[in-house]
């Protein structure tokens, strides 16, 4: 039977301010990959120590090194709101990563879109509170599914199929700039699914989801390669590759020698 038990995570995180990447939100999806049917066992929670208020006020500093308000996160109401309507939802972060621990320990790979960002403020929120990170203390094997697609999915098929777009369709498989193809889970679902309107959730369990499905896709295609290259061995995925349109094979061969 084939078999790839994953476990998929998004971290929502604050930003803009000192609180940067301290974690209020998480949620991961697990399963077996290899079978898009079977079930899947999702968890998703909010994390009682940055819920307050406090942390989603944005601030600067001034010229003179002060910390100054600048403005509220706009996401802090609908968060709140929902927390405070699912009080089941609400957990201390070492409640939640002791479920995390449990739950890394029974799959094959451990793994999100951005595992660069998903890691680190995993191990930012922890050192936060515990002195110390997380993630070195989980035996698991990291997997990034941004790498994934960067290296073998924008390929000269994908290239081809953009070139095909109208100026307005276009638009929607951009960088939030507008001057260069995007990479972002939402951008690779769009392409993926053809649907160009589609819209990220940034909601943990609703983005985790989504990725889950991204690395279902790219295992059906490339399961080999992503055993053999990708699996505990996630990489910086460089931009500029995509806008040179690089073919796979190129950017693949790049990656070896990083």
């Amino acid at each position: 039977m084939k078999k790839f038990n994953a476990l998929v995570i998004d971290c929502e995180s604050h930003f803009k301010s000192i609180f940067n990447s301290l974690i209020y939100q998480i949620g991961w999806v697990r399963g077996n990959i290899r079978v898009p049917h079977q079930p899947r066992r999702k968890k998703e929670y909010f994390v009682r120590e940055f819920l307050p208020f406090r942390y989603w006020e944005h601030s600067f500093s001034d010229d003179e090194g002060n910390r100054k308000f600048w403005k509220n996160d706009s996401r802090a109401h609908d968060v709140q709101a929902k927390a405070f309507a699912n009080p089941n939802m609400v957990l201390s972060w070492n409640e939640i990563m002791k479920e995390l621990k449990a739950d890394i320990a029974e799959v094959d790979g451990v793994g999100s879109y951005n595992w660069g960002f998903d890691s680190k403020a995993i191990d930012i929120t922890n050192r936060k509170l515990n002195h110390e990170g997380f993630l070195q203390t989980v035996e698991h094997t990291p997997f990034c599914i941004m790498d994934c697609y960067a290296n073998k999915i924008i390929n000269k098929d994908y290239f081809a199929f953009i070139d095909e777009q109208d100026a307005e369709k276009l638009k929607l498989y951009k960088s939030k700039t507008g001057k260069n193809l995007g990479y972002s889970a939402q951008i690779m679902a769009k392409y993926m699914n053809r649907d160009p309107y589609y819209i990220e959730a940034h909601e943990a369990l609703a983005d985790s989801s989504m990725e889950f499905e991204l690395i279902e896709r790219f295992v059906s295609k490339h399961f080999a390669s992503f055993k053999n290259d990708f699996l505990g061995k996630p990489k910086f995925v460089s931009w500029t590759q995509i806008r040179k349109r690089l073919s796979s094979a190129q950017k693949m061969k790049k990656r070896v020698s990083q």
